[in-house]
């Protein structure tokens, strides 16, 4: 149980939005009014004190009169080029989620859980290439297997790993394996003690216990049940399914999902048991 505490505890520490505002800005032009001399000149005013009232008064009510339908005019314009950008911003940003909210749904519906029946057989499938562990490294050589890393030493009682190749590079699978010697050795000559699996996009034919990357929690629970443990994350929108396979709850063989916005990315099988010391 001591390592399923500090698996689950790792587990716990392994579980980062955005938003803006808009406006819009109107001006308002005023009119120029004309002078008294040319209003006294069109309207034929007595005197030139008068011509001056009557010009003053005359330009005053245009310019309120033009500077009211300016500024209706512009505020008009203004409002309506607000709502069209308002409502042009609204539906960009409802078409964004909608997309955002199909595509993560599609590429979830597209891949397809398949429980795990082969009793002691820990399996991830990987193309072509099937790994079942326990195993050796002869053994998955026979299969085609392609290793990096395999002839690093690892000290006596201590754990290592190295990469196996998948679709030309080594980024995707690691198997851990632990010295239960007491003397170094290289990776390939250790027991196998574990494998995981990881993919930051969906992958159908990169599976562990039949679950395939990109997965999502809710399809993992309908073939598996409810997990013996998980947490979740929501800062950072990162959170784990744990499930135990054994005869008992004290099992030391633990399968462990991780997930990104509710979709699987990693998942590990370790087998506590090939751990001797």
């Amino acid at each position: 149980m001591k390592h399923l505490s500090v698996l689950l505890f790792a587990a716990a520490l392994c579980l980062s939005a955005c938003g803006g505002t808009g406006g819009t800005v109107s001006g308002v032009s005023a009119a120029e009014a004309s002078s008294a001399e040319n209003i006294a000149d069109v309207t034929g005013a007595g005197t030139p004190e008068d011509a001056a009232d009557a010009a003053g008064e005359s330009a005053s009510e245009e310019a309120a009169d033009a500077a009211g339908a300016s500024a209706s005019e512009d505020a008009a314009d203004a409002a309506g080029a607000s709502a069209s950008e308002d409502a042009a911003d609204a539906a960009g940003a409802s078409a964004s989620e909608d997309a955002a909210g199909t595509a993560g749904a599609s590429g979830a519906e597209d891949l397809t859980v398949t429980f795990h029946k082969q009793e002691g057989k820990h399996i991830v499938t990987a193309g072509s290439l099937t790994i079942s562990v326990p195993t050796t490294f002869e053994g998955l050589e026979q299969e085609g297997a392609e290793f990096q890393g395999d002839d690093e030493i690892v000290r006596a009682g201590r754990s290592g790993s190295c990469r196996v190749k998948y679709r030309g590079a080594f980024n995707s699978i690691q198997l851990n394996v632990h010295n239960n010697t007491d003397y170094d050795m290289a990776v390939r000559d250790c027991t196998v003690s574990g494998i995981e699996i990881g993919s930051a996009e969906p992958d159908p034919l990169l599976t562990l216990y039949g679950i395939p990357m990109g997965a999502s929690r809710q399809q993992i629970a309908d073939v598996y049940g409810e997990p013996f443990s998980k947490t979740f994350d929501d800062e950072n929108h990162m959170s784990n399914m744990v499930y135990q396979f054994g005869t008992d709850i004290y099992s030391k063989q633990i399968v462990m999902i991780i997930f990104r916005n509710s979709l699987a990315v990693s998942a590990s099988y370790d087998d506590f048991e090939q751990v001797v010391n």
